[in-house]
């Protein structure tokens, strides 16, 4: 076992998604219940892919990745729920598409006639999610070609119509004019749709849309970032959505103590200098494991309760802590990097702000070095 480890809250993780499904249903203008579509991709958020598909599948009607690898992987692991996949496809990839019984995005008409022509040939149906761009510019159909496409579908006799979806670009803030147009942009898509095949799942709403536009929640919703703990900006603190809590924690342990003399560099290229006689302690964690080098002499740790700064350059496999001349730390003493000890904590978000990035990309960072452990 690895001396660090991403510890994962199960019950925080199962409350996010509860509190979740309850707001949108509390939201939500018709009498139909809203579907809820929780994002697996990139392992899960850092999460870990099987274990968190496994836990979520009773809390949520639909289960969404980015490739078909990650589909195959899931169903191999013995999820049944529907899984959509977000991706775009290779020709090569439809046969495995359609066999794992994985809802496929379809994005234009060329990949649509190489889906059908395989089903054909198989005498096997697929299910279908038109991917409409409506301003990310990404990936997707233009809304002004998207009834033929849809049409072309729903008529093959081999490909069901399932879904139709868009993705909002900029709906992380409330009252974005963009957001509003790509609203009613789908909006027209979504009316035209349910007057040809009334069961068709439309959905559009990601975390954003979830907090803040609850015009965009439709059919069925996918909050990615939310159902893992984290905002996608401020919300009224008085909104049951702050009941969202994040469930993953990253912990090492300290494997090695020294006293180290006054003005001695640590770490590579010494751009760390002892300013005293002072005790340094070595945590077996780097950037191998993808705890990010911008944090050397930046990034902090709990020990024993007190918060403590990096103290020179991330190796690849450990880094150095300097504790101070009377700095109190023993051999197997609990690290944490990320979460709460004690009455302290370093967030997610504090993390990232080091890094000048966004929290998304510091959990999808933490390879598979790193065991995840679920308590």
């Amino acid at each position: 076992m690895h001396n660090a480890s991403i510890v994962i809250n199960k019950s925080n993780f199962i409350q996010n998604l509860q509190v979740i499904s309850g707001f949108i249903n509390c939201n939500q203008t018709g009498g139909q219940k809203i579907k809820f579509c929780l994002p697996v991709k990139a392992n899960a958020y850092g999460h870990g892919l099987i274990k968190m598909a496994q836990i979520a599948e009773e809390h949520v009607d639909y289960l969404a990745v980015a490739c078909l690898n990650e589909g195959i992987i899931l169903r191999q692991n013995g999820i049944k729920k529907p899984i959509l996949v977000f991706g775009a496809f290779s020709k090569e990839q439809i046969y495995d598409l359609i066999i794992h019984n994985l809802d496929i995005t379809i994005s234009s008409n060329m990949k649509a006639k190489l889906v059908l022509d395989l089903c054909q040939k198989l005498k096997l149906n697929c299910k279908v999610h038109v991917k409409v761009d409506t301003g990310m510019n990404r990936v997707g159909i233009r809304p002004e070609h998207a009834s033929a496409l849809i049409d072309f579908i729903y008529n093959s006799g081999y490909m069901e119509l399932t879904g139709v979806y868009s993705h909002l670009a900029s709906s992380d803030k409330p009252n974005d004019a963009f957001t509003h147009e790509q609203i009613k942009s789908f909006g027209k898509i979504v009316t035209w749709v349910k007057q040809l095949k009334p069961d068709t799942i439309c959905h559009l709403a990601n975390s954003g849309g979830v907090y803040y536009y609850p015009d965009s929640y439709l059919d069925m919703v996918r909050p990615g970032i939310s159902s893992y703990g984290y905002h996608p900006g401020d919300f009224p603190v008085n909104s049951i959505l702050n009941r969202i809590q994040p469930c993953f924690s990253l912990k090492s342990k300290v494997v090695y103590f020294k006293v180290v003399a006054k003005n001695s560099g640590i770490s590579y290229n010494q751009i760390y200098i002892t300013g005293t006689q002072t005790r340094i302690v070595t945590i077996p964690l780097g950037y191998g494991d993808g705890y990010p080098r911008i944090l050397s002499n930046c990034g902090e740790v709990l020990i024993s309760g007190h918060k403590y700064t990096v103290s020179g350059a991330i190796c690849m496999d450990m880094f150095m802590v300097d504790i101070g001349p009377n700095g109190i730390a023993y051999i197997d003493d609990e690290v944490v990097l990320i979460g709460k000890q004690g009455s302290n904590e370093i967030t997610l978000e504090s993390v990232a702000m080091k890094c000048q990035t966004i929290v998304y990309e510091i959990l999808c960072r933490f390879n598979v070095r790193l065991p995840r452990i679920y308590i």
